[in-house]
């Protein structure tokens, strides 16, 4: 019986290294290094401010508040605040014990010294809304506006409004050449003999502050020494991190600017997930591939903006309402959404389909292209030389398309548009180059840029003044939107944009606009990945979470 039992026991000791083995083989590893994959490099060296930093940014710095899968602001660095009765004031309650990634101290001070030194300039809407932000206590905060906002916290919320060591902040260098890389030892100061960072004098100035190095209180560190200017850069944990401890130890954006190699890229194993933001954005041949594959799942949100295609309505002759009309009347926008596929939406106006703040009564125009020709008669447009062309003043009309992106989009709509006499030809333009042809209003017919889903900035391409105006120079538009932009209440706010809609679309300016879903397909033996509320800078801001 011994014997027999001894037996027994040696075989099993044989037996169990090779189970352990086998069951080691096939448990999936976990991944301490998440790799991206990105079209190109959008880190701006030398300019290390939120927004600039662009897709690691929001894994670097936070920001005091955050968004709810409702769009509804929820605490961050704050965690609580209140609101006075005339909504001019705005006092934050900020989180105790918090470090910036160079152990500075989190607090009131460090807001303050954020908005004196680099929001004035580079907030956006809120360097202008702000008046002033005032220290209450060594946590305690007032933002004091100018004037009533109903969206203030939704702003606030964006990842280009992430807090900054104020140690990091420094007057702008003359020495410094556009796109240098400044190390983090080079940028920082001396420390003091009480070990606390000596400041220069000339930090009190509001003027000419720049990001010397990126700091600030997120779940990843910006390693400097890892960046490959265009090949890869990288973030790693911050060992120190406020909330619970980030998945992954680090994080690497690979750059591959070719979609159909990222593709290849994301099935062999080379990277774990892209498509995250437009610099990684997948065609529809892309996503067809990766959806045959089992091993891959996808996170889709929609935005709350647009890109317009818009008509120069100060351009003869299409400054002729009814030229205007008749353009749109000849586009096809169901072969428009057959091209997109069903990761963006056509629609007739400047916000996208799904938000609550979108004009419920506004619609597409239907393709009728004998309609069109019936108005561009009217309008004397005729094809005096039997040639097949259009002409004005004698002339044959010839029309440019200016686009940055989607040259299959612009082709259709020359398409269209030569089957009622107008030559349209398409204009490529780099998406830098293309703000400076929509300011000197140099186009017949523009891809425009966008609307920032967040920021509902109707004013920014509505009214008369601003810097991407479309010069409608309509005196009442202009109340409106100055109205809206000032209203305090969310009821008044939406009421006003829904009148302004339908204001700017009775004007025929907008041909069509398209709402751009986001779209990331990752390794299923992530876990699961969701898109938080706010636009594309933002999109990796919870990945750290990923299990």
């Amino acid at each position: 019986m011994p014997s027999t039992l001894l037996k027994l026991l040696l075989a099993m000791l044989m037996i169990s290294p090779m189970a352990c083995s086998n069951t080691e083989e096939s448990a999936p590893r976990p991944v301490t290094e998440l790799k991206i994959g990105t079209g190109r490099d959008a880190t701006q060296p030398g300019d290390y401010q939120p927004f600039g930093m662009w897709e690691p940014g929001c894994l670097i710095y936070e920001t005091l508040v955050n968004l709810d899968e409702n769009s509804r602001p929820i605490p961050c660095l704050a965690k609580s605040w209140e609101i006075s009765k005339d909504g001019l004031t705005y006092t934050f309650h900020l989180e105790e014990k918090i470090l910036f990634h160079d152990k500075t101290p989190f607090d009131a001070r460090a807001v303050k010294l954020n908005f004196d030194k680099i929001g004035r300039a580079k907030w956006q809407n809120l360097g202008r809304l702000i008046k002033t932000v005032r220290v209450e206590d060594d946590h305690v905060v007032s933002f004091i506006l100018n004037r009533p906002s109903t969206l203030f916290l939704l702003h606030l919320a964006t990842s280009g409004h992430g807090m900054v060591s104020p140690d990091a902040i420094f007057p702008k260098s003359r020495d410094k050449k556009p796109g240098d890389m400044m190390t983090a030892m080079s940028a920082r100061p001396a420390p003091s003999s009480k070990g606390k960072m000596k400041m220069p004098a000339a930090m009190g100035t509001v003027q000419a502050q720049e990001i010397r190095y990126p700091v600030g209180t997120g779940p990843y560190v910006w390693d400097e020494n890892a960046y490959h200017r265009a090949r890869s850069f990288s973030v790693t944990r911050n060992p120190g991190y406020w909330r619970k401890k980030p998945s992954f130890e680090r994080i690497t954006w690979q750059v591959i600017p070719d979609g159909n190699a990222r593709t290849v890229a994301l099935e062999t194993g080379e990277i774990h997930m892209t498509g995250l933001t437009p610099n990684g954005a997948l065609s529809r041949e892309n996503l067809d591939i990766l959806s045959k594959d089992p091993d891959i799942a996808f996170a889709m949100d929609a935005n709350w903006g647009t890109r317009l295609m818009v008509i120069n309505h100060q351009r003869p002759p299409f400054d002729r309402p009814g030229v205007r009309l008749a353009l749109k009347k000849a586009i096809d926008l169901s072969a428009v959404q057959e091209l997109l596929g069903d990761t963006a939406t056509v629609c007739p106006g400047p916000f996208g389909p799904r938000t609550d703040y979108t004009h419920p009564g506004l619609t597409l125009c239907d393709h009728d292209p004998g309609e069109a020709n019936i108005l561009l008669d009217r309008e004397g447009l005729w094809d005096n030389d039997h040639d097949g062309w259009r002409e004005f003043k004698g002339e044959k009309i010839q029309l440019n398309l200016v686009t940055s992106k989607n040259r299959g989009l612009g082709i259709l709509i020359c398409e269209n548009l030569k089957t009622v006499g107008i030559d349209a030809r398409l204009c490529a333009k780099e998406s830098g180059s293309v703000f400076e042809v929509l300011k000197q209003m140099d186009y017949d017919i523009i891809s425009h840029p966008n609307i920032p889903s967040f920021f509902l900035d109707l004013y920014g391409s509505f009214h008369s003044k601003s810097w991407l105006s479309l010069h409608l120079d309509d005196p009442e538009l202009d109340r409106l939107l100055e109205t809206y932009q000032q209203s305090s209440s969310e009821e008044r706010f939406k009421a006003l944009g829904f009148e302004i809609q339908k204001r700017v679309a009775d004007k025929d300016i907008i041909l069509f606009a398209i709402n751009e879903s986001k779209v990331a397909a990752y390794h299923k033996s992530l876990g699961t990945f969701v898109y938080p509320p706010e636009e594309w800078v933002g999109a990796a801001q919870e990945i750290w979470r990923m299990k």
